[in-house]
């Protein structure tokens, strides 16, 4: 059963024509326009698109290959936008000469997303030319641009399992202070999509910390803000750099992958009281919960204390009494 096009297919049909005319007939303003619907596709379909665009600029024949090689590379030197085509090239040779070809930035989320894929390209020149590649064009990327691919490519470190210090590379993008300013945006505004983990993995950049004040108090989406309220609470930011493998029984050989985590100190403006003061009024149980633990363990060094207990012992989630009955009950305890 042929596999379902993730392209829309106004585009798939432009791809299509193009299987035979392998481009010799593209006006300028036709690619222009073929690279303008690509750039609307998200960041998100990189994988499967390439898999479609491979097909279509070098249909698999061994006999032409190389005659392919020398045609495609007087293209693109007729004009370099071609090179974004030639990315998803079946020929490493032909993959490394656009990316050494290419010398502006990304203009979509979908091409950062696609040299990214190079830079978990099976082929170690292939990667090495993408890292040269994005030392040229990341530091003119747009923060909008590299916010919006942010929700993808953030997590690929781990999921991506080519690429190893080819990776470190995005760092130059996205520890930049612009991105992570319309990162923030983005994640305080958007209703849906993964932004709760995008926050966690943005948390390894210091350039986030200044947002998360107001992650905590006005993004729409709940997880977000415990995501944000676990760090202004804490004192620290903790994000995912890998996995292991952990034993559940050496003797049968059972094991389980287990996430790996590091962390670091952050500064904040108030201090954690205030934050469990805000958070108890969260209109979200998530973030309430949040702050009621938080609360257990600092309710010593809150004045109001009991103020807030009774608050959270009138909350109409079951799973908060029962924090404030627990606060409740130790209190009683130690003062007797």
């Amino acid at each position: 059963m042929p596999r379902r096009s993730v392209l829309p297919p106004s585009l798939s049909a432009q791809l299509s024509a193009l299987i035979t005319q392998r481009f010799r007939a593209l006006s300028d303003s036709e690619l222009q326009d073929i690279l303008a619907e690509f750039s609307e596709l998200p960041a998100k379909l990189i994988v499967d698109a390439s898999r479609e665009m491979t097909d279509v600029v070098s249909p698999y024949e061994p006999s032409l290959l190389e005659q392919l090689r020398k045609s495609e590379q007087k293209l693109m030197k007729r004009s370099h936008d071609y090179a974004w085509f030639f990315l998803f090239h079946r020929s490493g040779y032909v993959r490394e000469a656009a990316l050494d070809t290419i010398n502006a930035p990304p203009a979509s989320a979908f091409f950062l997303s696609a040299l990214a894929w190079r830079l978990n390209d099976w082929v170690g020149a292939v990667r090495q030319a993408a890292v040269r590649c994005a030392e040229r064009v990341f530091p003119r990327i747009s923060p909008e641009v590299a916010a919006s691919a942010a929700p993808y490519l953030l997590d690929r470190r781990f999921v991506w399992a080519r690429w190893s210090e080819e990776a470190n590379v995005l760092d130059s993008v996205f520890g930049r202070t612009d991105v992570m300013a319309a990162l923030a945006i983005r994640m305080r505004k958007q209703q849906t999509g993964p932004f709760a983990s995008c926050l966690r993995h943005a948390l390894r950049y210091p350039e986030i910390d200044k947002h998360l004040p107001r992650l905590a108090i006005d993004a729409i989406q709940p997880s977000v803000r415990v995501a944000a309220y676990q760090c202004l609470l804490s004192g620290r930011a903790t994000w995912p750099v890998g996995y292991e493998w952990a034993w559940i029984d050496k003797v049968y050989g059972l094991r389980k992958r287990v996430r790996m985590l590091d962390s670091r100190d952050i500064q904040r403006a108030s201090p954690a009281a205030d934050w469990i003061r805000r958070g108890i009024h969260d209109r979200s149980v998530l973030v309430r919960r949040v702050a009621a633990d938080a609360m257990v363990d600092a309710r010593g060094q809150l004045p109001d204390a009991d103020s807030l207990i009774a608050i959270l012992a009138s909350d109409r989630s079951s799973a908060i009494r029962s924090r404030a009955d627990y606060m409740l009950r130790h209190t009683h305890s130690d003062q007797s």
